[in-house]
């Protein structure tokens, strides 16, 4: 039976308020009371309990979900991939859910995820979506729950992480600019998607803003390969009209500047030169890059000896073309961390508010398709 402080104390005739301060060894009591109440505790067979170490919390991970409407391609695995790796640098976990058509499902199945309540926070990439289907989003979703949009939309009524294409598209024409290339084209990607248009406007501004600059070529694209194919058809179509409107020896390049590169022209026939509509083109995204650079060697000509070419995210598989092709690098890990960063903030409150937006900068990579 186990003894107890009532016992010791009705031995000593110490109250059990004494007994219990002995035991402890508090500065308080006599060393001969407490030599007196460890005696009779020894002696009565007392044996103190052990408290339970108090074991601290395990921290719970945060567990966000990934939406999109994924796509195969190179584009959607290295965004996965940044993910992969921002998550394990913010030790939280990612999950990647899809949607197969954003536009019609994205606010019934986001309802969805969050009922389901086993996500922290979410985060979207649709973009093909406008303004009213982030107002449906917001009105769906409980008032403080955690989201962030990595899809650029006009005037952001949600918090809003990504790529600073505007940028991106002026350091395309400063490059080309920089090399020597006057005549420059584009091949846009589509104008209904804001990112899209950042990269286009900010190619065309900085032409515009240096006189020596001249756009003399664009054509409208989907992001797609095949758009670079049908890209280049167009190019090849207004080299014929060239050709055919302006004696090829009499073309020269809007300036006289020593600096810069002749008017690029290949050969119709043994002698007869093709005048082309550009001497360097930029393409919004690197899979119409690779479409209009296989077109370009298949028809003849030297990349970039006749026109050079300059693509847009940096993907894998410019690596892997010959020549290597130049391009605007967009880190995915680092807009990974950073949209994970801000829902974190918006769990513990700080700093977090509806309808802002961040950019993550771009950078140029120079390869053989425009410096050979």
């Amino acid at each position: 039976m186990k003894v107890t402080l009532k016992q010791i104390a009705d031995k000593t005739g110490f109250s059990i308020s004494t007994i219990s301060r002995s035991l402890t060894n508090s500065s308080t009591i006599s060393k001969e009371t407490r030599d007196q109440v460890h005696r009779v505790a020894s002696e009565l067979g007392y044996r103190p309990s052990t408290k339970k170490k108090r074991q601290r919390k395990k921290r719970r991970t945060l567990h966000f979900a990934l939406l999109s409407e994924f796509r195969t391609g190179e584009f959607y695995a290295s965004l996965f991939c940044g993910y992969r790796d921002a998550s394990c640098d913010e030790e939280v976990r990612i999950s990647l859910l899809s949607i197969r058509d954003q536009r019609a499902e994205c606010v019934k199945f986001i309802q969805q995820v969050q009922k389901e309540n086993s996500y922290d926070g979410i985060i979207l990439f649709f973009p093909s979506l406008e303004r009213s289907h982030y107002e449906r989003i917001l009105k769906t979703l409980p008032k403080r729950f955690p989201v962030v949009s990595n899809a650029l939309i006009d005037n952001p009524n949600i918090t809003t992480i990504t790529f600073d294409g505007y940028n991106g598209g002026r350091l395309a024409a400063e490059h080309l600019h920089h090399l020597g290339y006057r005549r420059l084209g584009i091949i846009e990607g589509p104008v209904k998607l804001p990112e899209s248009r950042f990269r286009n406007n900010g190619f065309v501004d900085y032409i515009r803003q240096h006189p020596d600059l001249e756009l003399s070529w664009r054509y409208r694209g989907n992001y797609e390969f095949h758009s670079g194919l049908d890209a280049f058809r167009d190019f090849q179509k207004k080299s014929d009209l060239l050709h055919n409107a302006i004696p090829a020896p009499a073309l020269v390049s809007k300036t006289e500047s020593s600096e810069a590169k002749p008017v690029n022209t290949m050969m119709m026939g043994e002698n007869e030169p093709l005048s082309l509509p550009a001497d360097a083109v930029f393409a919004c995204n690197d899979s119409m890059a690779t479409g209009f650079l296989e077109s370009a060697k298949a028809a003849g000509l030297q990349i970039p000896g006749d026109v050079a070419i300059l693509g847009y995210d940096n993907l894998p598989a410019g690596l892997h073309r010959k020549p290597q092709l130049s391009s605007i690098d967009t880190d995915f890990r680092e807009l990974g961390v950073s949209s994970i960063k801000t829902l974190k903030n918006k769990i513990l409150k700080q700093g977090y508010k509806h309808g802002t937006l961040g950019f993550i900068p771009v950078h140029l990579i120079e390869r053989e398709s425009t410096i050979g």
